[in-house]
């Protein structure tokens, strides 16, 4: 059997509508090898449909070519609620006091580990928005007093 050629005496009349090109031995559809899909003919025909489908859409797009609409860089929630928290308090703070206070300023409760998540991310980077004094106590980066306990 030929490269373009499909072996009529085993192929059903569903496979028979996928195009030749694709029906070659190794060849895969998006990772996937066509033998499973051979011998069973129902897949035949959803491939085929699919392969119609894909080339309607690659048409489309060469006629009118879509530019990807720009996405906002969107700050955690969180995060701002935290770094708001912070700003408000008089002098360092522990972690859960943190979360505790973002709870009530945003009416519902936060997780634990988004929590910690945005303190961690708040003191890395080049300008970070917090300090760690100690371990699990946290203060403004801006702020320069120093606190031991």
């Amino acid at each position: 059997m030929s490269a373009g050629s499909v072996d009529t005496e085993s192929s059903t009349r569903s496979v028979a509508l996928i195009p030749k090109a694709l029906l070659t031995p190794g060849t895969n559809i998006s990772g996937l090898e066509l033998n499973g899909a051979r011998s069973n003919p129902r897949a035949g025909v959803e491939l085929a449909r699919l392969g119609v489908l894909h080339d309607e859409l690659l048409r489309r797009a060469l006629v009118n070519p879509r530019e990807p609409r720009p996405t906002l860089a969107k700050v955690s929630p969180v995060l701002e609620t935290v770094t708001m928290v912070v700003e408000r308090a008089a002098e360092p703070m522990r972690a859960h006091e943190i979360q505790a206070a973002a709870e009530r300023l945003v009416g519902e409760s936060l997780r634990c580990t988004s929590v910690k998540a945005a303190l961690s991310a708040g003191v890395a980077g080049e300008k970070p928005r917090f300090r760690r004094v100690r371990h699990g106590v946290y203060q403004l980066a801006r702020d320069v007093r120093r606190y031991t306990s």
